[in-house]
Parts: structure tokens; C-alpha cells; sequence
């Protein structure tokens, strides 16, 4: 049984006549009636009644007919959603990602996203780096737009920007036109985020590569609750830039550290082996081209800069 069998058969049911179904189907009536003796051979059943006047279907034919309709009703869905799909008029995308990002720069990237594709529904995981890897592994997620963190083989790594980490602190504390050493920002309280974090243990590993002791008075998990308490007057903190809305800052001052720390690299993140369907693929070219955008917009301001802004 194959389908051209069974689009001969229903052909034939509709019209009541081998000759007629040939003639539609634009095939011979020799070969319609060798699709009908197979098809009839290999479910062991009669499926039509020849006679003088009329093609009729037998009680086999009749159910054979309905199934028919219902398979071919999926096939026709199936196709149409497909064509879809590959139009990208309708799909999903699972992205997982970090608040730090996730907070100032994916909207954008997800709204033009939407804008362009208003059909395609968007599922976006945020969580710690590792809960970001596991997703993946467990294809919850299409991919990734993480920091680079830790060695994964089977993980692929497509770096999109450097986030260069900076100090967050209260306007009180006068700065000098070229930043702030480690070493003055550890006389002050400190405030981070959880040890189990891809920031606190970049940041914690910066302090003590330094010779410096990390001990945070607070320790908060969302990074926008950190920029809050520096602007009470609780200490200072150091974060990466993407984690800092654009300024200028009206409660807190975003000051470069000096001499610079190496910058940590932001990546789309992707199982290997697996390849990304077409919306994925467009979805993660806009979010990059976001990220882009935003990281030349948006680096911190030098002290000079941030005088002149007043």
C-alpha cells in the first residue's frame, strides 16, 4: 500500500468510475486499475463492486475511504505547517539566558524579533550558567546567550562581544578622571551576588588574583537589586556592562577599573551536533545584532565623558 494507491482509490470512490478517475489523475485506465488490484491485494479485501453502471464501495471500501479522509486531512496539515515553518510564519524558539543579560538587552532584540515574525511564539529560560548548559543538553532550549564559562565539549561557543567588568558606586565617593584601582574599591563595603554565581566567581576570582580579600557584606541574586543598594549608600560592587542599564545614572556612578580587567566574552551557546531550525537561526542573528548594538552604545563612560553629561 502506498500512497498513490490509496489517492487512486479515493479517486475512484469520489467518481464512481475507473475511466473518469484516469482521466483526472492523468494516468491510463490500465494503471488505475493495477493501483486498485494492489492495494486490494495487499489488505486481503475487496474494496469495490464493478458493475455494468457504477463503481461501488464495499463495506471494507467504506472504512478504508473514511481512514483515507482523516490521513490525508494530517498529510495536508502537516504540509501547510511545514511550509510555514520554512516561511517562518509559524514555530517556536527556546532560548535560555542569564538575567544580566536578559534584563536590558534581549527585549529589544525579541520585540523586532516579533515584530517580523508575529507567528512564532518565544519561551525564554533564565537561570545560572550551568541550569543554561543542562537545558541545552536536554534540548529544553534551541540556544544559548551566555557567558563563556567553564570547558564543555559538547557545548559550541560562537563569542558576539566582550563584557568588560566595571565598578558601581554611590555618587558620594569621588573618583579620579581615570577610574578606580582595586585597591581603592577594596576599602569599601562590598556587595555581590551568591557564590554560586558565574559573576560572583569572576569577580571574586579578579579580587583575590590581586591579593585582595572578597568578603561582601550583602550578598543579593539579581544584579538590579545590587545597582539599588550601591544607590542607598550599602557599599559598592563590580559587575559586568551588560548587567547595567544605559545610562547616564542619576543614583549611582558606573566607573571603569584600572588598569582594566580582562573581559568576560558573551556567546551564543549551542549543543553541538545539533542544528538550529530556521527561526532559531533568525532569532539568534537579531539578538546578536542587539547585543552588538548595545555594547557599542552603550560601553561605560569615562570620567571626563560623564562630567561632560553632567
Amino acid at each position: 500500500m502506498d500512497l498513490r494507491q490509496l489517492e487512486t482509490f479515493m479517486v475512484i470512490a469520489e467518481l464512481g468510475s475507473f475511466s473518469a478517475a484516469a482521466a483526472r489523475l492523468h494516468r491510463s485506465q490500465a494503471a488505475v486499475s493495477t493501483h486498485v488490484q494492489k492495494l486490494e491485494a495487499g489488505l486481503g479485501v475487496r474494496l469495490l463492486e464493478r458493475t455494468t453502471r457504477r463503481v461501488a464501495l464495499t463495506p471494507e471500501g467504506r472504512i478504508l475511504l473514511a481512514r483515507c479522509r482523516v490521513v490525508m486531512t494530517e498529510l495536508d496539515d502537516v504540509s501547510r505547517e511545514m511550509v510555514e515553518r520554512s516561511q517562518l510564519r509559524s514555530g517556536h524558539v527556546s532560548i535560555g539566558t542569564v538575567p544580566s543579560v536578559s534584563s536590558h538587552r534581549l527585549p529589544h532584540a525579541l520585540a523586532a524579533f516579533k515584530a517580523l515574525h508575529p507567528g512564532i511564539t518565544v519561551e525564554l529560560h533564565e537561570g545560572s550558567v550551568s541550569r543554561i548548559h543542562d537545558d541545552l543538553r536536554e534540548r529544553v532550549t534551541d540556544f544559548a546567550i551566555a557567558p563563556e564559562f567553564g570547558s564543555h565539549k559538547d557545548l559550541a561557543l560562537d563569542p558576539v562581544l566582550s563584557d568588560p567588568l566595571v565598578a558601581i558606586l554611590p555618587r558620594a565617593i569621588a573618583v579620579g578622571a581615570r577610574g578606580i584601582t582595586l585597591a581603592e574599591l577594596a576599602r569599601h563595603p562590598q556587595l555581590a551576588q551568591p557564590a554560586d554565581t558565574a559573576v560572583r566567581t569572576t569577580v571574586e576570582g579578579v579580587f583575590r588574583s590581586k591579593g585582595f580579600d572578597f568578603h561582601p557584606v550583602i550578598e543579593v541574586a539579581h544584579h538590579q537589586t545590587l545597582l539599588n543598594m550601591v544607590a542607598a549608600g550599602l557599599g559598592v560592587t563590580v559587575l559586568p556592562t551588560i548587567c547595567v542599564p544605559p545610562g547616564p545614572h542619576e543614583a549611582y556612578q558606573v566607573v571603569p577599573l584600572r588598569p582594566r580587567i580582562p573581559s568576560r566574552k558573551i556567546c551564543v551557546v549551542t549543543l553541538r551536533g545539533r542544528a538550529l531550525s530556521g527561526a532559531a537561526q533568525v532569532c539568534a542573528r537579531l539578538i546578536v545584532e542587539a547585543l552588538r548594538e548595545g555594547d557599542a552604545q552603550g560601553r561605560p563612560l569615562s570620567a571626563a565623558d560623564r562630567g561632560k553629561r553632567g
